[in-house]
């Protein structure tokens, strides 16, 4: 009985906390696609952070393309068994125990919204393969790799707003709308990733490229306060087009916008706790109190944020950095 009661809605709410919040916002020609989206790169992801040997994860993530391509299920059983076996997070395994009611969803969408969809699907599995063995070593490494695993969505995104509102907005643009939402997250679990043995910040911001000292010796401090300033610095160059890029939707994808915005400036929150706090090396929780994100939410459903608002967010947010700098130098 109780697996009649899942659909689509109950695995984001349980495997995603932020898009439950957000995609109830879209507009209804949009949202089920956005849900089903968001939930075969969830499986993609779960199976870049198995335990799997990386061969293992690119036979898999190949395999789970073409069951979406060919609308094949025969080995579809199978795939999950494997994946489930090394999946370590409980909601996940519900998620990879229920991928039927995903699939059902997605197979019943027109076919030139799945090819897309496959096709962004496949790009950001052939990128979270390929950084599976090879480090991130500069701040490019790091934009490429957040655009694998997130700007795909941002772009996969544009292109549906295109075909289903005939609306054109900047792909640039949008591809860094999805690299801040990642730089943002990448920064607050930098201590998480740490201790799972992953390293998402570029490795030549360490001494002889350790991170160890970093996150273990209380002495690193100012040097990791450092460190921190230059991630955070990198993930304000994408706020900034994500920004202006919000600006561009227009009232007829209104949902979107307001989609886009609650992501965006829940991600900025974020970003303003993180800024020169010295938890996100120990491990402490970063999270935006509820009454905030209730307020900001509650604003952007109700059009607060016109595009004269948003520029002198833009302005302020920017004008904070300046300040901030010769305190620095002194």
């Amino acid at each position: 009985m109780a697996t009649a009661k899942i659909n689509t809605k109950y695995l984001l709410d349980l495997v995603s906390r932020s898009f439950a919040l957000t995609i109830p916002l879209l507009d209804k020609n949009k949202k089920s696609k956005v849900e089903v989206q968001y939930l075969l790169a969830r499986i993609i992801d779960t199976i870049e952070d198995s335990s799997h040997t990386v061969e293992d994860k690119e036979t898999l993530i190949t395999g789970f393309i073409n069951i979406l391509k060919s609308e094949n299920t025969d080995n579809l059983e199978n795939l999950k068994k494997v994946v489930i076996e090394h999946t370590i997070n409980e909601n996940d395994k519900i998620l990879i125990e229920n991928i039927e009611v995903v699939l059902k969803a997605f197979f019943a969408f027109k076919q030139e919204i799945k090819n897309m969809s496959v096709s962004y699907l496949r790009e950001m599995g052939y990128g979270m393969v390929y950084y599976q063995d090879h480090t991130i070593s500069t701040f490019e490494d790091l934009d490429d790799y957040c655009y694998y695993v997130a700007g795909t969505v941002g772009v996969y995104l544009t292109e549906l707003v295109k075909m289903l509102d005939n609306l054109e907005l900047d792909r640039e643009k949008a591809k860094s709308l999805g690299r801040f939402l990642q730089k943002v997250n990448i920064i607050k679990d930098a201590k998480i990733d740490y201790k799972e043995k992953r390293v998402f910040w570029p490795l030549t911001l360490f001494d002889n490229e350790n991170p160890a000292p970093y996150f273990e010796d209380g002495a690193y401090m100012d040097k990791s306060m450092e460190i921190l300033s230059q991630m955070i610095k990198s993930a304000m160059n994408e706020f900034k087009n994500s920004i202006e890029y919000i600006m561009t939707i227009e009232k007829k994808a209104l949902g979107y916008r307001h989609f886009c915005l609650l992501t965006t400036l829940m991600g900025y929150e974020t970003i303003k706790l993180m800024k020169n706090n010295y938890n996100i090396f120990m491990g402490e929780t970063i999270k935006i109190p509820r009454k905030t994100t209730l307020e900001i939410a509650a604003k952007v459903k109700a059009d607060f944020y016109t595009n004269k608002k948003l520029e002198d967010l833009l302005e302020k947010a920017f004008a904070k950095e300046v300040e901030e700098k010769p305190k620095e130098e002194e």
